[in-house]
C-alpha cells in the first residue's frame, strides 16, 4: 500500500513538472497561474477565516486546536467541507460544532486531512494515471479516502460510503492547501 501512495505522489509531481516544462502558452492566452494553487505566505487558517462559505471549518480548526499543525513545517491537504455541508446536517452539526467536547469534531477534521501538499490537479493526474480510474489516499486519522472522476468533477468517498465533490478554487496558505468540498466525509 505504501508503494501505491508513493506512486500517486510521484505521478502527480511528474505530471506537474512535465506541464511546467512545455514552455507553451494556452490557446486562450492565459498563463494558467490561477489554475494551480501555490503555497502562500499567509497561513491556511488565516485564509479560511476570510474565505466565503468555509467559516464553519475555519472555526472548527480553531476550536479543536488543529489549526496549529498548519503553523509547523509539515504540509497538509485539507478537504474542507463548505458551510452548506455542515448546515445540511441540521441538529447534528449544531451538536458537533457547538458542543464543549471537541473530540468528535477533531476526529471529523482528521478524516478530512491528508498528509502532503496535493492540488486538485495532482489528484486529477493520479486518477488519470491509475489503471482503474481511482486513487486511494490515507488521512491523518488512518482512514482511506478514494478519489474518482465523474465527468469533469473529482469526487471523494470515505469507507462508510459518504461522498463529496471538489467545489471551487483551492486555497493555498503556508505549506498547506484546502480544497472545498460539497459534503462531509463521515455519516453523522
Amino acid at each position: 500500500m505504501r508503494i501505491k501512495h508513493l506512486t500517486v505522489a510521484l505521478l502527480g509531481g511528474a505530471s506537474l513538472a512535465i506541464a511546467a516544462c512545455s514552455g507553451g502558452t494556452p490557446e486562450d492566452g492565459s498563463t494558467g497561474a490561477a489554475e494551480l494553487a501555490t503555497p502562500g505566505s499567509e497561513s491556511l487558517p488565516a485564509l479560511l477565516d476570510d474565505a466565503d462559505g468555509l467559516q464553519t471549518v475555519a472555526e472548527a480548526l480553531k476550536e479543536t486546536g488543529i489549526s496549529g499543525i498548519f503553523e509547523g513545517k509539515g504540509s497538509y491537504t485539507l478537504l474542507a467541507p463548505e458551510d452548506a455541508a455542515f448546515a445540511a446536517l441540521g441538529d447534528s452539526a449544531k451538536e458537533l460544532t457547538g458542543g464543549e467536547d471537541h473530540a468528535a469534531l477533531a476526529a471529523l477534521l482528521k478524516d478530512h486531512l491528508i498528509p502532503g501538499y496535493l492540488t486538485p490537479q495532482d489528484i486529477s493526474a493520479a486518477i488519470d494515471a491509475s489503471q482503474n480510474g481511482e486513487v486511494s489516499m490515507p488521512t491523518v486519522s488512518g482512514e482511506e479516502l478514494t478519489f474518482t472522476r465523474k465527468g469533469e468533477a473529482i469526487s471523494v468517498s470515505a469507507p462508510d460510503g459518504s461522498q463529496a465533490t471538489f467545489d471551487g478554487e483551492a486555497l493555498a496558505g503556508g505549506s498547506s492547501i484546502a480544497i472545498p468540498l460539497t459534503g462531509i466525509l463521515k455519516k453523522i
